[in-house]
């Protein structure tokens, strides 16, 4: 019950833009996509190229360096990142805040390190893991403008730990 009436009490159901105010979801949804599209420009072809014919004057990876680079994860790696993470995170579309998986490590480590070695091997389709809810937090109560929004993106903590091993191996 309580979740179900703050979920009412957050709902966007009407804006106010200078077309008018915008109401149904539908509608809404819309707007607020062409807000954010606008505001991120539209996307831009480019024509750059690679030729790899041109690479004497760029520096190459030691075989030493690849056989690091192109080595299975860890679970020691997956582990120090996974305890390294902040706590006290909204969690992502799946509900689990990085402290489940710290707390829990001994359970989940085993399904965790199947996903890495499923990348590792290129059978893993990352897409699966890679998304997130776009979340609108209003800045000032009542808030009846697009722009009176804060956007915050809840990602999975698994695409998260993904993020951070891959820095600390690129760090």
């Amino acid at each position: 019950m309580v979740a179900n009436g703050r979920h009412r009490k957050t709902k966007i159901v009407q804006q106010e833009q200078e077309e008018g105010i915008i109401v149904g979801d539908a509608n809404l949804k819309d707007c607020i996509t062409e807000y954010y599209k606008g505001m991120f420009g539209p996307h831009v072809q480019n024509s750059f190229s690679m030729d790899e014919t041109l690479r004497h004057d760029i520096p190459q990876v030691s075989v030493e360096e690849n056989e690091v680079l192109v080595a299975p994860f860890s679970e020691e790696e997956v582990k120090v990142a996974v305890f390294d993470m902040e706590h006290n995170k909204a969690s992502g579309p799946d509900g689990f805040p990085v402290e489940f998986y710290q707390f829990f490590w001994e359970v989940v480590k085993t399904d965790l390190m199947s996903l890495f070695y499923e990348f590792h091997a290129g059978r893993l389709p990352i897409h699966s893991l890679n998304f997130g809810v776009i979340t609108l937090l209003p800045k000032i109560s009542d808030a009846i403008q697009i722009q009176q929004y804060r956007h915050i993106c809840l990602l999975n903590v698994s695409f998260k730990i993904f993020t951070k091993v891959l820095n600390i191996e690129s760090g």
